[in-house]
C-alpha cells in the first residue's frame, strides 16, 4: 500500500501545481493585460472591481473603439442584407473565430418613433435617418439594460484578462451601468417621442430576422 502511495503522491503535487497556474493572454491589442493586471483580475483570490475597472477605461477604450468601428446603420445593414458573411469579417467583431455573434457598432441621426416599457427592459423605436416612419432597430433604455455588446467588441478585452467568467459578465453589466449613467441619465423618453438626436453605438446581431437593440455610447437630442 505504501508502495503505491509513494507513486502517486508525486502525481497529486503535480496536479496540484499546473492547476494553480494562471494563463495570460498576451495576444491582445493595446496592453490590455497590463490594464488588467493592475486591477487584480487574475488569480483566485481577485479583488477585481469591475466598476473601478469599466470607470478607468470608459473614455479611452471603450467608446473610442466603438467610434472608431462605427458605420452607417442603414448602409451596414443593407451591406448583411446582400452578403452576410463578407460584411460580418469586413466591418464586424467577435471575440473568437467561431461560436460567437458578431458585434458591429453604428451611428446616424434617428427619429424616436415609440417608447415601450412594459417591462424593465425598456425601448425606444428608432427610424434611421432619413426617415420613413417605420422602425429599424431598438435602443435600450432600461432602467434594466441586457447584453453585452460593449463588452464584446473590445478588441483588447479577453475572457484570460479575467479571472473567471463571472466577473467577466460582471464587468459586461457595469459597462452596461455606464451607459445608464453617462448616455441616459435623467432623459425622460415618454416626452421624447418625435424628436431627432444623433446616436453612436454598439450591438450584437443574431442574423437576419433577430431584433437589433443598440447600446448607446453617445446619444444627443438635436434641437
Amino acid at each position: 500500500m505504501f508502495r503505491y502511495l509513494g507513486k502517486l503522491l508525486p502525481l497529486a503535487a503535480m496536479i496540484a501545481a499546473v492547476s494553480c497556474t494562471i494563463v495570460k493572454n498576451d495576444q491582445n491589442a493595446g496592453g490590455a493585460s497590463s490594464r488588467s493586471d493592475a486591477f487584480g483580475l487574475s488569480g483566485a483570490n481577485s479583488r477585481f472591481d469591475p466598476k473601478e475597472y469599466a470607470a478607468e477605461i470608459w473614455d479611452t477604450v471603450v467608446v473610442p473603439r466603438v467610434e472608431s468601428m462605427s458605420e452607417d446603420y442603414k448602409t451596414l445593414i443593407a451591406s448583411l442584407e446582400a452578403d452576410e458573411d463578407e460584411t460580418s469579417k469586413k466591418y464586424g467583431y467577435r471575440l473568437i473565430e467561431e461560436g460567437n455573434q458578431y458585434n458591429f457598432a453604428v451611428k446616424g441621426t434617428v427619429k424616436l418613433l415609440a417608447i415601450d416599457t412594459s417591462s424593465r427592459n425598456g425601448t425606444v423605436s428608432l427610424d434611421f435617418a432619413p426617415y420613413d416612419d417605420v422602425e429599424d432597430c431598438l435602443m435600450s433604455i432600461g432602467p434594466v439594460l441586457r447584453g453585452s455588446a460593449l463588452r464584446d467588441i473590445q478588441n483588447t478585452l479577453s475572457l484570460n484578462d479575467f479571472g473567471n467568467q463571472v466577473d467577466f459578465a460582471r464587468f459586461a453589466a457595469e459597462l452596461n451601468n455606464k451607459v445608464k449613467e453617462n448616455i441616459l441619465g435623467d432623459i425622460d423618453f415618454s416626452q421624447a417621442v418625435g424628436r431627432e438626436a444623433d446616436i453612436t453605438g454598439a450591438f450584437t446581431y443574431e442574423g437576419r430576422g433577430g431584433v437589433i437593440a443598440i447600446m448607446p455610447v453617445k446619444f444627443n437630442f438635436r434641437e
